[in-house]
């Protein structure tokens, strides 16, 4: 038993011998701050054929933000491709402004749910946390803007390349 004992431990020293303690300083210098989206907006409800805006302000202490992606989830479906927006010039530090998602005119949309997830990566592959946004679509009125993002709602930071289909065209 004593020799059991004996061999247990020294394995544990010698073992542990081999573990390092990270400097986090230096980990924080190669691998940076993740962006942070600071606020977003998106109408929840839409009318088929009307372009979807969702609006988003992100900071980046580095300054090194190279893209937002964007994935849809359709229930009953699953998720559409990831669709990357690249970020140039001073959107690297910070941006407000929105992306766009074109939605076709059909009416049986309205049976479906979808949810946007939104994050922001920068080029050390750090990423802000996923939003989820809900959509749906109706018969409704255009929704106003929000006042707090009248004054980015001209500053398009890229369009969201994905046909969305009813789930009744995909069953077809």
């Amino acid at each position: 038993m004593r020799i059991y004992l004996a061999l247990v431990l020294t394995f544990l020293v010698c073992s542990c011998s081999g573990l390092q303690v990270q400097d986090y300083d230096k980990v924080f210098e190669e691998k940076g701050q993740p962006p942070v989206l600071i606020d977003y907006y998106a109408a929840a409800v839409i009318r088929p054929g009307t372009t979807w805006k969702i609006y988003l302000e992100a900071k980046d202490k580095d300054g090194d933000m190279a893209y937002i992606a964007t994935m849809l989830y359709q229930t009953g479906f699953g998720y559409y491709a990831t669709d990357y927006t690249r970020l140039t010039g001073k959107e690297r530090k910070e941006f407000a402004g929105y992306v766009a998602l074109r939605t076709p005119p059909e009416t049986s949309l309205t049976q479906d749910k979808f949810t946007m997830e939104v994050l922001v990566r920068d080029r050390q592959r750090n990423s802000s946390e996923i939003i989820k946004l809900p959509l749906t679509f109706s018969q409704v009125e255009r929704e106003n803007i929000p006042d707090k993002w009248q004054a980015v709602a001209k500053n398009r930071l890229g369009v969201v390349v994905t046909d969305i289909q009813s789930m009744e065209q995909i069953a077809e």
